[in-house]
């Protein structure tokens, strides 16, 4: 069997990622495997990201040479879209169509000649600015009417830095945050050196807390456990609960590795915990709006209703969250998301239900895209989106 190229893999990919599949779970797959220059194996990841981040632009410059591009074979509407990308940024005519239209002869040659004569046409052409960003009308309207622009959303289609969370003394480029650093190497085996990648306005959301040494910490909905890694770090006493058993075991050898001691839990976190602490993390489940440069099909994968009903989840996990929480102490509600509804709307949900609670302020070093019952953080130079509520449960005895 003929070996791919690295167009050929985006491609097989791009078709696997159409079918369902998560785009940075399939390169780490496909990518680990291959004995690839580091060249061949970034521009796969070049075009896998660039298509799904551009994907509304690349159909909409695409639409004036096609009279029915949903009847195409998908091979050959990806392949358009991928010349279409390279046309965009830059890419010169002898060194872009050739190469699609062999991986489309190879595939269905019938079609090539349509790819060779769509990719030598492309024009520009302006797009309306939801088409040009890339996101679903529904949310790119709510954004607007929500934080007054859209114009922040640019920063999900733009390439990011790998930030790491040192555990050890580095000498690496210093990141937004404390503890937060940039990694400019090939990827490597993080935790033989004392780190672990995370995005930093994730590691926030933890460093809200200001752990000490010694204090009890729950960690809710903690997955693997990357902030309670964070927690124990600190000296905290960390007890991470979740769900999946899976996700808690492979973070428990992480853990081992870095030297750290997180004690893991696995609960139905809609259910009272059995214990108390004076420090609370929770960073729910949710639409995932802030993760869209990391999981950019996630944008073509929500409808208009699921982050209102995201927020009913969540709020049960909230009320978890404070009935674990003891008088006088601190709690954290965090999504890696931008919605009004998972948001304010269940910190105001929440406030009303518990007015033993206080928001409590706090100053946010992350670019901050809308302030006031908690802090919006934009997705600028590689950071997520992130929602941030501290809040403190008053002490009935003071």
């Amino acid at each position: 069997m003929k070996a791919p190229t690295p167009r050929g893999l985006a491609l097989a990919l791009l078709l696997r990622v159409e079918m369902g599949g998560r785009a940075q779970h399939l390169l780490d797959r496909a990518l680990d495997r291959l004995d690839w220059p580091e060249r061949d194996k970034a521009y796969v990841t070049h075009l896998v990201y660039g298509a799904l981040r551009r994907l509304r632009l690349l159909d909409f410059l695409l639409e004036p040479y096609l009279k029915a591009p949903g009847k195409l074979p998908k091979e050959v509407r990806w392949a358009l879209r991928l010349g279409a990308l390279e046309w965009l940024l830059g890419k010169p005519d002898h060194a872009r169509v050739s190469p699609w239209v062999e991986e489309v002869k190879g595939r269905h040659p019938g079609f090539a000649g349509l790819v060779n004569a769509v990719l030598r046409r492309l024009r520009p052409r302006e797009a309306p600015e939801c088409v040009r960003l890339s996101l679903p009308d529904w949310l790119c309207e709510a954004w607007r009417g929500f934080f007054g622009d859209v114009a922040f959303a640019e920063g999900f289609n733009e390439p990011a830095p790998l930030f790491v969370t040192a555990y050890r003394e580095v000498d690496l480029k210093p990141g937004p945050i404390p503890d937060s650093y940039v990694w400019e190497r090939p990827k490597t085996d993080f935790p033989a050196l004392g780190l672990q990648p995370q995005n930093p306005a994730s590691l926030f959301a933890a460093a809200l807390l200001e752990p000490k040494p010694g204090e009890k910490v729950l960690d809710l909905c903690g997955g693997a456990g990357l902030k309670a890694f964070y927690l124990a770090a600190k000296g905290a006493e960390v007890v991470s609960y979740d769900l999946n058993a899976k996700r808690q075991e492979a973070g428990a050898k992480t853990a081992r590795r870095l030297g750290l001691r997180v004690a893991y839990r696995t609960q139905d976190l809609r259910e009272p915990l059995p214990e108390k602490a004076k420090k609370v993390l929770l960073d729910a489940p949710c639409t995932g709006t802030g993760t869209f440069r990391a999981h950019p099909e996630l944008r073509y994968r929500l409808a208009k209703e699921d982050p209102k009903e995201m927020a009913l989840l969540q709020l049960q996990l909230l009320e978890t969250a404070a009935q674990a929480t003891e008088e006088g102490g601190l709690l954290v509600y965090a999504v890696c998301s931008l919605t009004e509804e998972e948001g304010e709307g269940v910190a105001r949900a929440f406030l009303e239900r518990h007015p033993g609670f206080r928001p409590e302020p706090f100053f946010c070093p992350l670019p901050v895209l809308r302030q006031g019952l908690g802090v919006y953080v934009a997705p600028q130079g590689g950071l997520d989106g992130f929602y941030y509520l501290r809040l403190r449960k008053v002490d009935s005895r003071a």
